[in-house]
């Protein structure tokens, strides 16, 4: 142990002998370790931001579809009893109708987006009601005339959010009605307004769909797809017991006639895009490291060339070819390692500051700190072993003849 000190304090009093041209080798390092920490910090920010943004987009919901080539069976009202029975820790089930028609209200006609089926429609999308409220499964049951609307869609037919209780007309091919507002949502996230940017303006409305499909000619006995909604963490689960509740129910067993798919699908496919993304450019950062340690084994030549007497004179008073050997790895890990601190915290602050810029999230994980700590000592050992090797192989009487 008291060996090892000694290399490292030698390895040390060489560092600062050679200052300016110590910092010039540990360049590399620095920006090697330093891209790895901000690419990996900006990958799991971008990861986690894209996954809010998509689950901001769309709430906790699965899919469940009933393939009618495959069978003369559709859902009915009595499925979605019987999920509700056998599934009780669900927020309930529903179809779901999505057209396109026009909304007219006191400011004028636009175009518009009617989205109709039960009260559990409401989590089909996460931002909340502001103003009044979702209507009810009276209200479904009964087929009133109400909607939902955004806050923006408000504002954009009234003038206000102020307008609960106040009605728009509803127009789909050809067909109109005029429904109640009784509640207002809050506007969509940033995602979806980037992705909508360039399309002509369009009001989102939200009515049941019993009152939609008896004022437009709408079939509600049958649906070939119900919407599932539940808790994030058990909806992949919920979607999986429900796909197997209606085939047993439908006797369908073995025509893969009904299948589901969730939102955790779709952040599962994310994830993977993005680890694949991320894991790129970690790759790419590696190369800036590996240009590093080639300038570590060239310094490191350069180093030996100069200190061939001192080699000399060490091995003709009995220093062992191990000994040698150490004393240059140890300069090379401590060069690297060095260069690897001063790498993490460049990285630390470049990441913060341009996911600040970005407005993201700013997640670096430890291991990935540590990692990149251990890297920077494995890079100077590789890098440094032939310098080393080179230097401890020199015969006594060769290098004093230097």
């Amino acid at each position: 142990m008291s060996k090892l000190g000694e290399y490292i304090k030698s390895a040390i009093k060489q560092m600062k002998h050679n200052g300016y041209r110590t910092l010039m080798t540990m360049l590399g390092i620095v920006i090697g370790i330093a891209a790895v920490i901000a690419v990996v910090a900006l990958g799991n920010g971008m990861k986690q931001y894209v996954k809010d943004q998509i689950n901001g987009i769309y709430g906790n919901f699965g899919v469940i579809s009933i393939d009618t080539s495959k069978t003369t069976d559709f859902f009915t009202q009595d499925d979605i009893s019987l999920l509700k029975e056998e599934l009780p820790d669900i927020k309930g089930a529903s179809p779901d109708y999505f057209v396109g028609g026009k909304v007219k209200g006191p400011r004028g006609t636009f175009l518009a987006s009617v989205e109709s089926g039960t009260e559990v429609i409401e989590y089909q999308y996460p931002n909340k009601i502001i103003k009044g409220s979702y209507f009810t499964q009276q209200q479904v049951e009964s087929a009133q005339r109400v909607c939902v609307m955004l806050q923006n869609d408000a504002k954009k037919l009234f003038g206000t959010d102020e307008c609960l209780g106040k009605e728009i007309e509803i127009l789909i091919d050809g067909k109109s009605a005029n429904y109640t507002v009784v509640g207002i949502r809050d506007n969509t996230n940033e995602m979806y307004d980037f992705f909508t940017q360039d399309m002509d303006y369009s009001a989102t409305i939200e009515v049941p769909y019993t009152s939609f499909a008896s004022d437009y000619g709408y079939d509600i006995g049958k649906w070939s797809q119900l919407y599932l909604f539940t808790d994030q963490d058990v909806l992949q689960q919920r979607c999986d017991e429900a796909q197997v509740i209606l085939t047993n129910a439908h006797g369908l067993r073995g025509a893969n006639a009904i299948t589901s798919y969730s939102m955790a699908d779709m952040s599962d496919s994310i994830d993977t895009i993005m680890s694949k993304a991320s894991t790129f450019l970690i790759l790419v950062a590696f190369i800036s490291l590996l240009v590093g340690g080639i300038g570590i084994m060239n310094i490191m030549l350069v180093s030996v060339t100069e200190r061939t007497r001192e080699i000399g004179i060490r091995k003709s008073i009995g220093a062992r070819t191990g000994a040698i050997t150490m004393q240059f790895l140890s300069e090379a890990a401590i060069l690297t390692l060095s260069g690897g601190v001063l790498g993490i915290i460049l990285g630390i602050v470049l990441a913060r500051v341009m996911c600040k810029m970005i407005n993201m999230p700013l997640f670096i994980p430890p291991t990935a700190i540590v990692g990149a700590a251990l890297f920077s000592i494995m890079v100077g050992l590789v890098f440094g072993l032939y310098p080393a090797r080179k230097a401890a192989k020199m015969k006594p009487i060769d290098a004093l003849r230097v």
